[in-house]
């Protein structure tokens, strides 16, 4: 049975040497799609966002050697809009996942406790997120 271990969303991983400006085309290419938060901790804690927020940008900090990313996102509500700004420090991983029509589905970073930090984007295929 052939791809019985592939897995479901294909995952790319991104070399550090790459990583501002793979966050930057990134940023380009799923500016304005709708995206939360789910974080795995090397405890086994699993938390996830309630809502969605609209993905802005992400980019890369480096000082003295610490990396972090920084991701914005805005919540639109009837009103009025607010930005958000979270940041991940001591990034030691960056990968992406691909949904099935090859659209990036979630920007996964790796921090130094070993969590696992996934941005995941509303499907362009079925709307879910």
């Amino acid at each position: 049975m052939d791809g019985l271990n592939e897995p479901k969303e294909p995952k790319k991983v991104i070399g550090p040497e790459n990583w501002d400006s793979f966050l930057k085309e990134f940023s380009s290419r799923n500016n304005n799609r709708r995206a939360r938060f789910d974080i795995f901790t090397a405890d086994g804690t699993t938390r996830e966002e309630d809502e969605e927020a609209y993905f802005e940008d992400v980019s890369l900090r480096d000082e003295n050697g610490a990396k972090s990313v920084e991701v914005i996102r805005i919540v639109r509500t009837h009103l009025d809009a607010a930005k958000i700004k979270d940041e991940i420090t001591n990034v030691r991983g960056i990968a992406v996942q691909y949904d099935v029509d090859g659209s990036e589905d979630a920007l996964e970073i790796t921090d130094d406790l070993n969590s696992l930090i996934m941005l995941r984007f509303e499907s362009k295929v079925d709307g879910v997120s």
